[in-house]
């Protein structure tokens, strides 16, 4: 699942304007990275103050090609496009010559407890829990026998600990991929519902029409070859049913583009949540007057179709005014030049009842507010 979405984070990219999935990531990524950095600095530090110069340039090799592994698996936030074997070979190999180096100078005090730190993390993202616990066990016991107990049981508990910590990030990554992965599949599936829907009407409205004025068509083509005069009849009918099935086409994209405050709200607050973004509505449909409730529907549609496509939301609120609809959310990414043709078309549509849009934007929180000029409301 999460080498599907391989090398979606752009490094030119800000914190800010990641996804939570891209954050997660890279938070991911640069913590084990870090760990590597760390622990073999120490390590190389280390062993050339024991004077085994040779062992610490292996540990720092070995550290290094840690890094370069890490950035190359998917599982641990990697993003680069690349064999990981090679850099798991060098990193390993250099391992085993640095703990060799120790054990034939003085066993007891060697580089081992960095080196086990290390290893851990790359290999503990390409197996299970079951074998990360066996093999550190059996590190240990192996290293306990080579260079003392205190020794393996110092890197049995470090490639334990380690181990855990790695296959505990590796989980948290994928479910929330996963998570992300269902929220855009859940937009998604709202807008392919909607256009099923509407060419269901349309196949049902206009096609037996359409198949009348073929049939009547075909008629008063074949009289007329013959020249009857009830030609001239059938093309009458043709020409009826033609403009009633303009009309009742008419009638349909009316039907499409009206909305229901009331059901724009419920319907809103349902898709938000079942994309696991906390909705608080306040107000109701019953607010406005009738003349400006579907403007403010189509203000609810565009606003929650922002904040499903354009932000990594957590918190979201609508409010219905008397003269208004304020839709404020967090999460927010930088926004374009372009607002992009859905805010301008709701501009359209708002500023046909006289009222104006207007979009803020404070760090990381976006709010959406339509203000409608005031009318007397009318009874529903």
């Amino acid at each position: 699942m999460i080498a599907q979405n391989f090398g979606r984070w752009n490094p030119r990219r800000t914190w800010r304007t990641a996804s939570n999935v891209d954050k997660v990531r890279l938070y991911t990524r640069q913590s084990f990275i870090m760990v590597a950095v760390v622990f073999g600095g120490f390590g190389a530090v280390t062993e050339i103050i024991a004077d085994r110069y040779l062992s610490g340039v292996f540990l720092g090799i070995s550290a290094g090609a840690c890094v370069v592994a890490v950035s190359r698996m998917p599982d641990l936030g990697g993003v680069v496009a690349k064999p990981v074997q090679i850099p798991l070979a060098g990193m390993t190999l250099s391992a085993f010559c640095s703990a060799g180096i120790a054990l034939g100078s003085n066993g007891e005090n060697g580089p081992y407890f960095w080196l086990a730190a290390i290893l851990v993390v790359p290999l503990a993202g390409l197996t299970s829990l079951r074998w990360l616990i066996v093999g550190s066990v059996a590190a240990g016991v192996v290293l306990g026998l080579l260079a003392g107990p205190e020794s393996g049981v110092s890197v049995g508990i470090v490639a334990g600990f380690m181990g855990l910590t790695v296959y505990m990030s590796v989980w948290l990554l994928r479910m929330v991929t996963e998570l992300d992965e269902a929220r855009g599949a859940a937009a998604a599936l709202s807008v392919a519902e909607e256009r099923l829907r509407f060419s269901r009407d349309l196949h049902d409205v206009v096609g037996r029409a359409l198949s009348a004025i073929a049939v009547k068509s075909e008629l008063a083509a074949t009289l007329s070859r013959r020249g009857d005069d009830r030609a001239a009849a059938q093309m009458d009918e043709v020409r009826e049913l033609a403009q009633d099935s303009l009309d009742e086409a008419r009638e349909l994209v009316r039907g499409y583009r009206s909305i229901a405050l009331a059901s724009e709200l419920a319907g809103a607050q349902s898709l938000l949540e079942a994309a696991g973004i906390s909705t608080a509505i306040r107000g109701s449909a019953d607010q406005l007057p009738v003349e400006l409730a579907e403007a403010a529907a189509w203000v609810v549609r565009e606003g929650v179709t922002n904040i499903l496509r354009h932000s990594s939301a957590e918190n979201c609120s609508i409010e219905v005014l008397a003269d208004g609809v304020v839709i404020a959310n967090d999460g927010a990414r930088i926004a374009e030049p372009n607002n992009g043709t859905g805010l301008n078309g709701l501009r359209e549509r708002v500023g046909a009842v006289g009222g104006t849009v207007e979009t803020v934007q404070d760090e990381d929180r976006f709010t959406l507010t339509a203000h409608f000029p005031s009318r007397t409301k009318e009874s529903r």
